[in-house]
Formats: C-alpha cells, structure tokens, sequence
C-alpha cells in the first residue's frame, strides 16, 4: 500500500519557459524510491557533483546506457 501525499514547494526559475520543465523533472524524481531520491539529494549538495553532470552529462548517460 503506498502513501500518497501532496506538498506544496517553491520553484526558483531564470525565466517563466523553465517552469514546466522544471516541475516534470522535480514530478519524475518523486517517483524514485527513497534511496536513489536520498543519494541523488546528496550528490545535489555537493558542487563538484552538479559541475561533472553538467560537464559531462553525455559521457554519463551514455555509460549508464
């Protein structure tokens, strides 16, 4: 059984076009299981972390497959 629940966030965005992607995005990492959501929260911390993804997000996802 799971539990749903619904909250209410503040979304920060450059300009109003970013919105609805951003709230998809942030809709899709809601359905990951607590730990992959726990581990990606982490690596979001860490700014080393978000320069490698935004450096390299190719190589990444192509090594991931």
């Amino acid at each position: 059984m799971a539990v749903i629940s619904k909250i209410e966030i503040e979304i920060t965005t450059n300009t109003p076009f970013e919105i609805k992607p951003k709230t998809e995005a942030l809709t899709a990492l809601a359905k990951l299981d607590l730990d992959v959501l726990q581990k990606l929260s982490e690596l979001s911390k860490s700014p080393k972390a978000i320069s490698q993804l935004k450096n390299n997000f190719g190589m990444i996802k192509g090594f991931l497959g």
